[in-house]
């Protein structure tokens, strides 16, 4: 079996409608084990573990990039979001193109695609930051003997690189967060892509959600099941709709609005915890819920007083920074 072959069939996992957590895990480890032997570096040294960092947030190092593959039901669903966005762009246009921002050492999201389609199906634009990072990915490219016609390699900063308006992609890819959408740069990455762009071009992710929720930490872990977070309020939106809205109002520095939400005392007698919710929909139906994953863990944002006789009120805004992160006040009155 060839190194081709050994990926497509550890990818194939990813698939599958049925989620077996056993077959992913293993399906996962073999296919990080096949790039790690790709790569033929050792990225576990000073300068594959340092961050880039920018006054619009940072970009992970190498090692750090090369570690999101761990995260089973993150790297499933965006595998599988991106397929669907594919299979329907394919319908319409007899050769598509697709840039991937933030590849990390691997393009771990792209690469099952990167084996699959023909160059003269699909064009591939891969940017990074990184440059250690651009190395290891251009030696995984060569030694899978890929097609180097239908791939570009761009080492450039995807939060300000300008998209060639001859060349635009049908698809745009950029996985570049943590929960909450905190410290990376996927916001900044989404608002100069999405604003190159017509109307029609995919982004995946194509909605990023943060709410605001509560959760009753005294049901036993093993009991907690996802209708027990109980979310109350959406405070900020990252998608095509939320980024054209912005263009038409011609906001170019882009300031977010800051929201206020509300919660009676008669709701949170019930919770003990007040937190930042994330969910994720990669594609249509393919979607990353509260806590399935380390993009979508909730964060505490404060212990609710026991017998709470008062309202609380949260004010949030999301800024973006050398720490881009969601802002909040809360107060009891």
């Amino acid at each position: 079996m060839t190194i081709q072959q050994k990926i497509i069939q550890a990818t194939s996992e990813y698939f599958k409608d049925q989620v077996d957590y056993y077959e992913l895990s293993k399906a996962s480890k073999t296919y990080k084990s096949i790039l790690e032997e790709l790569s033929n570096e050792n990225m576990n040294i000073e300068k594959g573990r340092v961050d880039i960092h920018s006054n619009n947030g940072k970009s992970l190092g190498t090692f750090w990039a090369a570690l999101c593959l761990d995260d089973l039901i993150r790297t499933r669903q965006f595998i599988r979001g991106i397929d669907k966005a594919i299979k329907e762009k394919i319908k319409s246009k007899n050769k598509i193109h697709i840039l991937y921002a933030g590849t990390g050492p691997f393009a771990t999201l792209l690469l099952p695609f990167l084996l699959k389609y023909t160059a003269k199906e699909v064009h591939f634009s891969l940017l990074e930051i990184n440059s250690f990072s651009l190395k290891i990915l251009q030696n995984v490219i060569s030694r899978l003997e890929l097609h180097k016609s239908n791939i570009t390699f761009i080492k450039d900063d995807a939060t300000s690189y300008k998209i060639n308006p001859k060349n635009t992609p049908d698809i745009i890819v950029s996985e570049t967060m943590q929960n909450a959408l905190a410290k990376e740069q996927q916001v900044p990455i989404f608002l100069n892509l999405m604003d190159q762009v017509q109307n029609d071009t995919i982004f995946i992710p194509e909605k990023i959600e943060l709410s605001v929720g509560l959760k009753n930490s005294k049901i036993p872990i093993e009991k907690f099941q996802l209708k027990d977070y109980h979310k109350k309020e959406k405070v900020f939106e990252v998608s095509k709709e939320s980024s054209f809205l912005a263009r038409e109002n011609s906001i170019k520095e882009y300031s977010f609005t800051k929201e206020q939400t509300v919660i009676s005392h008669d709701v949170l007698r019930d919770f003990d915890q007040l937190l930042l919710l994330t969910e994720i929909q990669v594609y249509k139906d393919e979607k990353i819920a509260i806590n399935q994953s380390g993009l979508t863990t909730p964060i505490i944002l404060d212990q609710i007083p026991k017998g709470i006789k008062e309202k609380i009120t949260i004010e949030t805004q999301y800024t973006i920074s050398s720490n881009p992160k969601l802002e909040y006040q809360i107060h009891y009155s």
